[in-house]
């Protein structure tokens, strides 16, 4: 009899956890849901105000050569510049939540809870630096192939950061160090290794 009881109130305990988990997982689900709802709508509002206004960038064609022009490399880099505390705000943000990943492999419910709520807060940031950065482009009038195109020929290609896009007998490195080398510090110091897979994600994309 007292081993049925002992059976009894491990049960109820475990019951409890595990709708301590539900309802821990389900609260934080719709919390999240609401305020990803409104930060995406943001996120698409700007991505379809800056592609109306960059109609021209649909199917970006590179200029004669490849390699773009200084005042095209110049309002590059001022978008980057312009989203510099974003980046380090998505790189701690990212660095916080593989931390808590890594410990949530070995810990518990708590760990868990924890993990989630650290997901939670993720996805938000990443949503405000893609508003920020369309933003940004709109300001200065490039289009998301005219950026995605500097972003891969200069870190993927020129830097070797990641995986190439395009290919280097094609972009001869005394090419590309002519054209970006004088850029370089600028180039190097707006870079998070962290955040180098959400940079270039655009609403568009997804569809």
């Amino acid at each position: 009899m007292a081993r049925a009881g002992k059976w009894k109130l491990g049960l109820g305990i475990g019951s409890g956890l595990i709708l301590l988990v539900v309802v821990g997982v389900l609260g934080t689900a719709t919390w999240y849901a609401g305020r990803i709802n409104e930060e995406y709508k943001e996120v698409r509002d700007s991505e379809e105000a800056l592609l109306l206004a960059t109609e021209k960038d649909e199917g970006y064609r590179p200029p004669a050569g490849g390699i773009p022009a200084p005042e095209r490399i110049e309002v590059f880099l001022a978008v980057r510049e312009e989203l510099v505390s974003w980046r380090r705000t998505m790189a701690t943000a990212s660095e916080e939540f593989g931390a808590d990943r890594e410990k949530q492999r070995a810990g518990g419910v708590r760990d868990f809870l924890k993990l989630v709520n650290t997901g939670s807060d993720l996805m938000p940031v990443y949503a405000g630096f893609w508003t920020a950065r369309n933003e940004a482009l709109l300001a200065h009038g490039m289009g998301p192939g005219e950026y995605r195109y500097f972003y891969r020929l200069i870190y993927e290609t020129w830097l070797g950061v990641g995986r190439p896009a395009v290919s280097q007998d094609v972009f001869p490195a005394d090419k590309l160090n002519a054209a970006f080398e004088p850029y370089r510090d600028r180039i190097t110091a707006v870079f998070a290794s962290q955040v180098d897979l959400v940079e270039l994600i655009f609403q568009m994309d997804l569809k």
